[in-house]
């Protein structure tokens, strides 16, 4: 390798070593620093080799991060992994590590909060429909979300909307 190379590899190491990443994002952190294709292909290549990249191991602390953390919900998730080309198996590996239990929690947690933001002169059908346009957008699964207003949310709906 040249030292050019040597340098971006040196670089590179420190970036992946600071926090997982992935071979789509080390890439494009590469592009920016100004290294071709070719040498970004040798280097994601030496990182992955010398365990630097390990797209499970990313996949693993992404879903965990963005579901505990940023409280999105699986498609959101699933929809960023995939833009970021990790493997599907690796996605739905990681997804399966988190408990159904958990995910519901996070997404009661996440409606319950976003439902005290709401004016209360507002409908409450009117406000249940914004809620469940919030959490689709935070990637919760319709499923999901009429489950859990289902459960959770009844007395907040007028009878003549309630499923």
């Amino acid at each position: 390798m040249s030292e050019e190379e040597m340098s971006l590899l040196a670089r590179a190491e420190r970036y992946c070593a600071n926090e997982e990443q992935c071979r789509t994002s080390v890439r494009k952190k590469l592009s920016d620093w100004g290294a071709s294709i070719e040498i970004s292909g040798k280097i994601v290549n030496r990182l992955i080799d010398q365990g630097y990249i390990d797209e499970k191991r990313y996949a693993r602390a992404y879903v965990s991060s963005k579901l505990r953390n940023q409280k999105w919900g699986r498609l959101k998730v699933i929809y960023q992994l995939r833009s970021k080309q990790v493997p599907p198996k690796f996605i739905t590996e990681a997804l399966s590590e988190i408990p159904d239990e958990e995910y519901r929690n996070i997404l009661l947690d996440v409606a319950n909060t976003k439902w005290q933001t709401y004016d209360p002169n507002e409908t409450k059908a009117k406000r249940r429909s914004k809620l469940v346009t919030f959490l689709a957008s935070r990637g919760y699964e319709a499923p999901e979300i009429q489950a859990m207003l289902a459960a959770n949310f009844a007395d907040e709906v007028p009878a003549d909307t309630k499923e």
